[in-house]
């Protein structure tokens, strides 16, 4: 693996967005990433697996795989999708335990809908797509799983330990992780995953262990009406009092001013704004 691939730590459940419009370096995260090419052409390179892109295609990339935007045409346009897989929880387990056979999906390898929903999400405005995002996602996967053969993730036999590492931090981190504990259960020394996160993913042990579980206690504290101690408890903080530092050292907000300002941007009538991507053209 290049020594220029980098952790990118994000903030949102999900995000529809551009397609990438220029070279971006090897980088990895603990989302899944749906790529569609509706015109120019993209080289990508999934998990060392390096694939040019034509319109039409679509590349689903698993959380913890590494993968880079190594070549991009001028002309390029398309989307990008970037989740959380536990949004949908009837695929969460699936991108945690499962592995496609093929990432890279053909024009001819895909439902007819899945072109229908890219087409509908390109032809609305920024506004209209934010209540639509969950909801097309779910309706996109279905299609997408549908057809995709997949089989089971060996960990032991897989050669990428940084995908190891961040998959069993994903899968247990509501739970009171330790540099230690997480080492012996890799089967790796504490050094070692010191090591991985300091010198190939530039972000400390700890740091990462709070922006998932603050991720997680964004979605509660939008979604529900759970007290905010109990979200705390649910997202691995041993009292609400580590919970609220962790949280204003991730989104400088405090926990309930957050919920606060979510329930009211929720409340209010958004007004539409111009489209900020453009419609496929036929």
């Amino acid at each position: 693996m290049s020594l220029l691939m980098f952790y990118e730590r994000r903030t949102e459940d999900v995000t529809v967005s551009y397609i990438c419009d220029h070279p971006f370096p090897s980088h990895v995260h603990d989302e899944a990433e749906i790529v569609c090419v509706t015109a120019g052409t993209l080289q990508l390179t999934v998990a060392g697996m390096r694939r040019e892109m034509f319109p039409g295609d679509i590349v689903l990339i698993f959380p913890a795989v590494p993968h880079s935007y190594d070549e991009v045409s001028d002309d390029i346009e398309g989307l990008t999708w970037i989740f959380r897989p536990d949004i949908i929880p009837e695929f969460s387990r699936n991108f945690r335990t499962m592995l496609p056979c093929n990432l890279f999906i053909s024009p001819k390898e895909q439902a007819p809908e899945l072109r229908q929903i890219i087409r509908h999400l390109q032809t609305l405005s920024e506004a209209e797509i934010e209540p639509l995002k969950t909801g097309y996602l779910h309706l996109f996967l279905s299609y997408v799983f549908a057809r995709l053969d997949m089989q089971p993730l060996d960990k032991n036999a897989q050669p990428n330990l940084i995908y190891q590492v961040l998959n069993y931090i994903a899968e247990h981190f509501t739970e009171p992780l330790s540099l230690e504990s997480t080492a012996h259960a890799l089967g790796i020394s504490r050094i070692h995953l010191s090591h991985i996160f300091s010198q190939r993913l530039h972000v400390s042990f700890r740091q990462h262990i709070n922006s998932l579980r603050v991720s997680k206690a964004c979605s509660l504290l939008r979604d529900t009406n759970i007290s905010i101690s109990e979200i705390a408890y649910m997202c691995g903080y041993g009292n609400p009092r580590t919970f609220h530092r962790a949280f204003v050292a991730q989104r400088n907000i405090a926990p309930n001013q957050y919920r606060a300002q979510v329930t009211k941007h929720n409340g209010e009538k958004k007004e539409p704004i111009p489209n900020m991507i453009p419609p496929v053209e036929e």
